[in-house]
């Protein structure tokens, strides 16, 4: 028997998920509610994305009784029981896919959602940082979409990639699931109440970025830096030093050092040499700098790299 209606999925109404996140479809299929397996419980150990395809399907969840209808979406997470409830007159057909996600998705209160910081700046845009989870898509526990003919059809295309399996398939199944749930994502970010678009102190910085990421090897003076963002040097600094967590001159200095340190490795040229091609015409200034940022001179930095 299901219990009496109670549709309120209060508990968890967002999970986050890291743009870095990895994720592997395992099954995927398309099920009719009235079939008697539907009745049965049901749990797994992976995550499972629901989309309802057409009429109206019941879901009994512990203590709740769910009715989703077509559009619907639902995201449950690993080993959650469920199970379908016979209804009163035909029920429709739902589209659903098990996945992986690793790191997996962060649960998330009604009250924490509104409060994430969605669009940020990341320092991740700087050559010499490394890779970072701190952007995270917000996807909702359930969730009515307008998009529903494209995530259907998407959906469509998923089952068949799992159905017929051919080379690649996978790899394949995981982009399909990345563009649903990107969908759905964007769809609920644009329809809160945040304002989605970088400010304009940001686009200038990556504009500033990007031309010295290009030319970190060349002299990059004052008047170079303004004709290129059509920006004063003072607020260029300003803003650099705002986002990046550095000045311009540490960070053309830690890149030059960075493409030192692979010169360094992969090829025969001298400390002079690889001076000159980063940039620095004095090589005994180029071997303090590098000492003082990576802790070894370069000729002993070579010899470590060498016996490892």
């Amino acid at each position: 028997m299901c219990s009496s209606p109670i549709q309120n999925l209060e508990v968890i109404m967002y999970f986050a998920m890291s743009r870095l996140s990895s994720l592997d479809v395992r099954w995927a299929g398309l099920v009719d509610a009235n079939h008697p397996e539907f009745m049965k419980n049901h749990h797994n150990p992976h995550y499972e994305l629901i989309v309802v395809a057409d009429g109206n399907i019941r879901l009994q969840m512990k203590d709740e009784l769910l009715t989703l209808q077509s559009g619907d979406v639902l995201l449950l997470t690993p080993w959650e029981q469920h199970r379908g409830c016979k209804p009163h007159e035909r029920s429709g057909r739902f589209f659903w896919v098990q996945f992986t996600c690793e790191p997996g998705l962060t649960p998330l209160g009604s009250d924490h959602a509104p409060h994430l910081n969605i669009i940020q700046a990341s320092r991740s845009e700087l050559y010499t940082i490394g890779r970072s989870h701190d952007e995270q898509l917000i996807l909702p526990r359930r969730h009515r979409t307008s998009l529903q003919y494209k995530i259907l059809s998407i959906f469509e295309q998923l089952v068949e990639t799992i159905k017929r399996p051919r080379g690649y398939y996978r790899y394949f199944a995981a982009i399909q699931l990345s563009e649903m749930l990107w969908q759905i994502a964007t769809e609920v970010l644009d329809h809160s109440e945040k304002d989605t678009l970088f400010p304009v102190s940001y686009l200038t910085f990556r504009g500033l970025l990007s031309h010295i990421n290009n030319y970190f090897e060349s002299e990059l003076d004052r008047e170079q830096l303004e004709r290129v963002t059509d920006r004063k040097y003072e607020y260029l600094c300003q803003i650099f030093k705002k986002y990046a967590g550095m000045s311009i001159f540490q960070y053309v200095q830690e890149l030059r050092v960075k493409r030192a340190e692979h010169l360094l490795v992969h090829t025969k040229k001298t400390v002079r040499e690889i001076a000159e091609t980063v940039g620095y015409s004095d090589p005994f200034y180029f071997s303090r700098l590098f000492k003082k940022v990576t802790g070894l001179p370069p000729q002993a930095y070579r010899a470590q790299k060498a016996t490892l």
